[in-house]
């Protein structure tokens, strides 16, 4: 799992935003966690001064059709205006894996299962792949890997696994939120690093 950032954690007024943009398809709420990411996205680059590229962990076929389109990556190019205009930063959109629909829940998982089920979970498409490999190398971008909550990490591990496989390391990877998690099997000592106050506490 790369260094994670999170706004906060999942509860409270933004769990409930989350919830509606995601699952009640309010995509009017687009362009305000848009701007939420993008404060999580310069959090996480401090200390970067080169092009970035974002890549959102990308919905199942499934998802897509019930959702009205992808919702990550409609978050992703809300954040990447934001970024743009408001910080004046050089950002690309990358779409280098596929989601594999393999059907069921893991909501419902554990820890390890989930572990297992994200390894399952997506493909790399090799010709946007080696594009985004040839423009990180050629021009030093730092590639973010973007998703709304993390919750064991199993995500985005996998995901980031998938891309170090094609060539392509992940710089940093940021979220919306971040389940509190007590402990336990699957749970990450730390957790995501939070950012800013302004943006919710440091945990």
């Amino acid at each position: 799992m790369p260094p994670t950032f999170a706004l906060a954690a999942y509860s409270g007024a933004l769990g409930r935003a989350i919830v509606q943009y995601k699952e009640e398809n309010r995509h009017e709420l687009t362009g305000a966690l848009g701007g939420m990411l993008a404060r999580v996205v310069l959090r996480a680059l401090a200390g970067h001064a080169g092009p970035v590229v974002l890549v959102a962990v990308p919905a199942t076929a499934a998802a897509v059709r019930k959702r009205h389109g992808d919702h990550m990556l409609r978050l992703v190019r809300a954040a990447a205006r934001v970024l743009r205009r408001q910080a004046g930063a050089e950002v690309a959109i990358a779409r280098p894996l596929r989601a594999l629909d393999k059907g069921g829940d893991s909501a419902e998982l554990s820890a390890a299962q989930r572990a297992v089920a994200a390894r399952q979970a997506f493909a790399v498409h090799r010709g946007r792949a080696a594009e985004l490999g040839e423009r990180a190398r050629r021009a030093g971008a730092a590639v973010v890997l973007v998703d709304d909550i993390v919750t064991t990490g199993a995500t985005l591990a996998a995901a980031s696994d998938r891309l170090a496989s094609a060539g392509i390391p992940v710089y940093r990877a940021v979220v919306l939120a971040a389940t509190q998690r007590q402990g336990g099997p699957g749970s990450r000592p730390g957790g995501p690093r939070a950012a800013p106050r302004r943006d919710g506490p440091r945990r």
